[in-house]
């Protein structure tokens, strides 16, 4: 089996367990704003699950402004506002200013939510104790990733945290990956062409997107853990599992 020292790793999904967070930061939202609670109630009526009816028409829409996002189609500032805006139109609430408002508190909030994906904490752990060299890189929003990190206690298995928007690259762009991977090893292929293929031969990516996780990691030439809880259509990476025990 082949050892692995240079591990990189996505943050939402993977380890900080995005959905239950962000649930439980608008679920916190909703009861502070009386008039979206009410308008909610009016749609989804009196059942005990309206909040999470509520989410999950969000979600859907959050997604595909995601994507947007990540193809350039928006920008991060838009993205921040508008998908709450298209969400509380549903609930005959079209209020721009109270839509960013809102975004911005939802950020605020995230960074006080603390659940981990189960077993995020010992895979960290059992990487740490193999020896190997962590770096965390994600596509999400600087001001909330590092807080995650932190709040959750997990910052310290991480030499490095490799965000998108602070290198100018986004998953599964190939930069991002060799930007991170020069930082774990501390050269560059130019400056050490015979290293460097080591290095990638010893790297792995760990992620739960498809796309931007492990076809980003197999066109750059790095092997892939695919965490696939959820039953995706795989890419067919080096390595797949619905846990985060890792077959090495």
């Amino acid at each position: 089996m082949k050892e692995y020292r240079y591990f990189l790793i996505d943050i939402d999904r993977t380890l900080w367990d995005f959905d239950t967070n962000s649930e439980h930061a608008i679920w916190h939202l909703i009861e502070r704003h009386p008039h979206l609670d009410e308008a909610i109630r009016r749609v989804e009526g009196e059942n005990t699950h309206y909040k999470h009816l509520f989410f999950e028409r969000y979600d859907v829409l959050n997604h595909k402004l995601w994507a947007q996002y990540e193809s350039g189609e928006i920008t991060k500032d838009t993205l921040r506002w508008l998908r709450f805006h298209v969400a509380f139109q549903q609930y005959t609430l079209d209020d721009e200013a109270f839509a960013q408002q809102f975004g911005e508190e939802y950020l605020a909030q995230m960074i006080c939510e603390k659940e981990l994906i189960p077993g995020a904490r010992e895979m960290l752990a059992r990487i740490e104790s193999l020896g190997g060299k962590m770096a965390v890189l994600s596509n999400g929003f600087k001001e909330v990733q590092y807080h995650k990190l932190e709040r959750s206690g997990i910052r310290q298995y991480f030499s490095e945290v490799v965000i998108s928007e602070e290198v100018g690259y986004q998953k599964p762009d190939p930069n991002i990956f060799r930007i991170a991977l020069e930082r774990l090893c501390g050269f560059t292929e130019a400056e050490n062409p015979d290293g460097w293929q080591k290095v990638k031969d010893s790297a792995i990516m760990i992620g739960d997107d498809p796309a931007n996780d492990i076809l980003g990691a197999m066109n750059y030439g790095i092997d892939q853990f695919f965490y696939n809880p959820k039953g995706k259509p795989s890419p067919g990476g080096t390595f797949e599992s619905e846990s985060l025990i890792l077959p090495f």
